[in-house]
């Protein structure tokens, strides 16, 4: 049993309330995954009392065995932090570990980090909402047509992406109402020959903020953690989002009396982009995550770098092989530079790093794309069109996997 400090040592009552405080806080932020929860609870616990604590995450509740009393805490739906959040509980835990805190100053620590205001307003909310769906029609379009249509549709799902902040009981509801927001208005620009592009392709930037790509990548990295049931409950909400927002798009297609077959994502219309194009749009696609999840400007630059290196390597890879390598390839290193980064106590969190190549890789984009066409009963050849959600979703789990190991650390949500 390690030692502890007498002055940090307390009643393991007052130790167990800290403990469920954090882990509610913990299973709050959850749907990025539960990946080294465990670790951070049992590691408090002994920093705080010496005595050993049990702990186990699923998706939706968590179960504490401590001083011979076992007690669960539960979520209604798992969140996704504001990302400053997770510097701010970085910290929080390294004071924690470095025995700064007695445990009542731990307790209103953890209160105070719950209370803090985020550090953007909702104008600048809306409008990263805005500026990430146009950069990110850079790789999902490719044109000129692509990135207006994106700015537009994006105004209607911002709106939805704040009233979801707001009212977490529309969550469920919110990648509907935002599909079919984007649906009416990219079918509208259709119809009335403003779009060249089918409609089914044109949205999918717009809704990018609700498409679940981070939230399955890191399912495939539980999964090759070994924490299979968190994963599997949570990959099947993670689908059923994909259907929501392509079922937003169908009933928009109804209201607009467009023709199903608009809705399967077919090539762009009009000149693509050159091969560079991607790097300065990857600026404003952080600059927009920035804004939008409440990124510190303080890692703008450290992120940026990562993000940069993921496009870079993914271009190189893809052009020698194939996407789905250049995607494993992209997730490693990228892995590896965000835990090195990440390995001081106060630097970055790993999370804030990876959070952007996640979105950037994300698979969640194709998922939406054979979800439409399946709707919309374009051609589907099989397993085939599947390929590239299931390849890219695994590439990044497995690449993920293989930069931590690669590292010879412990990723525990970027809080070392």
């Amino acid at each position: 049993m390690p030692e502890v400090s007498k002055a940090l040592q307390v009643n393991d009552e007052e130790v167990r309330a800290y403990l469920l405080e954090l882990m509610q806080l913990l299973l709050d932020w959850s749907w990025e995954g539960v990946v080294g929860f465990e670790e951070i609870v049992e590691k408090v616990a002994e920093t705080y009392s010496g005595n050993k604590a049990t702990v186990v995450y699923e998706a939706e509740s968590a179960l504490l065995d401590f001083g011979g009393k076992v007690s669960v805490v539960k979520v209604g739906m798992p969140g996704f932090p504001a990302l400053t959040k997770t510097s701010k509980l970085k910290n929080h835990l390294a004071d924690v570990f470095e025995g700064k805190l007695q445990l009542h100053e731990a307790r209103q620590s953890l209160a105070d980090l719950k209370a803090v205001a985020p550090p953007y307003s909702a104008f600048l909310v809306w409008l990263g909402v805005i500026t990430v769906s146009a950069a990110f029609a850079v790789d999902i379009v490719g044109t000129w047509e692509g990135i207006l249509f994106a700015c537009l549709t994006a105004m209607a799902t911002g709106v939805v992406f704040l009233a979801v902040d707001r009212n977490p009981q529309l969550a469920r509801l919110g990648p509907l109402i935002a599909g079919f927001a984007s649906g009416v208005i990219a079918m509208i620009g259709w119809q009335t020959g403003y779009a060249l592009t089918a409609p089914g392709l044109l949205l999918i930037a717009s809704t990018f903020v609700f498409i679940p790509g981070d939230s399955i990548s890191m399912q495939a990295y539980e999964l090759a953690q070994g924490k299979w049931s968190a994963a599997s409950d949570r990959f099947f909400y993670s689908v059923f989002i994909l259907v929501l927002l392509a079922s937003g798009a169908y009933f928009a297609s109804v209201i607009t009396s467009t023709p199903l077959e608009a809705l399967t994502p077919g090539a762009p219309v009009g000149e693509a982009f050159p091969w560079w194009a991607v790097y300065p749009a990857r600026v404003f696609f952080l600059l927009g995550i920035m804004w939008a999840f409440q990124m510190d400007k303080a890692h703008f630059v450290p992120a940026l770098i990562v993000l940069l290196l993921a496009t870079a390597t993914a271009q190189v890879v893809s052009v020698l092989a194939n996407e789905i390598l250049a995607t494993l390839v992209a997730s490693a290193v990228c892995m590896y530079v965000s835990v090195w980064m990440s390995e001081k106590h106060r630097a970055v969190p790993t999370i804030v790093l990876m959070v952007p190549v996640v979105f950037a890789l994300s698979p969640g984009s194709h998922g939406i794309r054979e979800v439409e066409t399946w709707i919309s009963a374009g051609e589907m050849t099989g397993v085939a069109d599947l390929m590239p959600l299931f390849g890219n979703l695994l590439a990044i789990g497995l690449g993920m996997l293989i930069g931590r190991m690669a590292s010879n650390r412990v990723w525990i949500k970027g809080f070392q």
